[in-house]
């Protein structure tokens, strides 16, 4: 595959899935970039060679087959090894859906890297993006047809996992999705039975589910959320703590002042006045 890049080419914003650029490369010894931050997402699929990934305090040591996400605005880092460097190719995108897509296909927050063993098929689909750019009329069409075809065949072959990997990886999946969630709905009312019936689980379940996985009930984790964000707006804000109840999904002030001081011993007032929280609860 010879080494080329298609510059950016932004579809509709309205669009589930938006292409911006893909590329391929023969990396020369110990090539690297970062650590830095992407503001899209980019997967990487490498064709050979060997290298290393890290992105928070995990580091991953990758080879052919294996396909590593970058999220936006995650610091990562990535190097060629310095005897079998890799050759990889990638692609750059956003879209409204594409968190959904990438949970199917396996990537999760504590997993940004799987395995496919289709080696073919993922030329073939950068072979059609990059034959897309090479169209007029059609081109956006083209290269989102390519796009999808690529996530496509990521979600096919996750499928192909063992039994017990594949119960793993829903697992994985519900829990990710149970986060998400409280962390897009916490400045309102939430409770855990909508959330459970969001995803289409007892709340028995995903409370199982989370507590296996996190080492706490989910309701313990949206209160985590709520209070931290009502720290920021305490010390950043001159929000009054009315406001900022209800700018965390507490119904009134009193029940965020109850517990804010049942988690960290304090009133929401004293802490704004600049008494500090104890080191274990900052």
């Amino acid at each position: 595959m010879v080494n080329h890049t298609i510059a950016q080419y932004a579809i509709a914003a309205q669009q589930d899935v938006q292409f911006y650029y893909t590329g391929t490369e023969q990396c020369v010894p110990g090539q690297s970039w970062g650590p830095a931050i992407k503001q899209n997402y980019k997967i990487f699929y490498i064709h050979s060679g060997k290298g290393i990934y890290r992105v928070g305090n995990e580091t991953y040591h990758l080879s052919q087959g294996h396909v590593f996400l970058i999220s936006p605005y995650v610091v990562s880092f990535f190097a060629a090894d310095e005897v079998e460097p890799w050759n990889f190719s990638w692609v750059a995108f956003g879209g409204g859906i594409v968190q959904d897509y990438l949970r199917q296909a396996g990537f999760t927050p504590d997993n940004p890297v799987i395995s496919c063993d289709r080696e073919l098929e993922i030329r073939q689909c950068f072979n059609k993006l990059f034959d897309a750019n090479q169209q007029f009329y059609s081109k956006p069409l083209q290269l989102t047809s390519a796009l999808y075809a690529f996530l496509a065949l990521l979600l096919e072959s996750s499928q192909q996992e063992s039994p017990f990997q594949q119960q793993k990886t829903m697992k994985d999946l519900y829990v990710a999705q149970a986060i998400t969630f409280m962390k897009n709905n916490y400045a309102r009312p939430i409770t855990i039975e909508e959330m459970a019936q969001t995803l289409g689980l007892s709340r028995k379940y995903i409370t199982s589910l989370f507590k296996a996985a996190i080492g706490t009930p989910p309701q313990h984790y949206l209160s985590e959320i709520r209070l931290g964000k009502a720290c920021e707006l305490l010390t950043s804000t001159s929000l009054s703590i009315k406001e900022i109840a209800y700018s965390v999904g507490y119904t009134d002030q009193l029940h965020l002042s109850r517990m804010f001081k049942k988690w960290y011993g304090i009133s929401p007032s004293q802490y704004r006045e600049g008494i500090r929280l104890p080191t274990s609860q900052q």
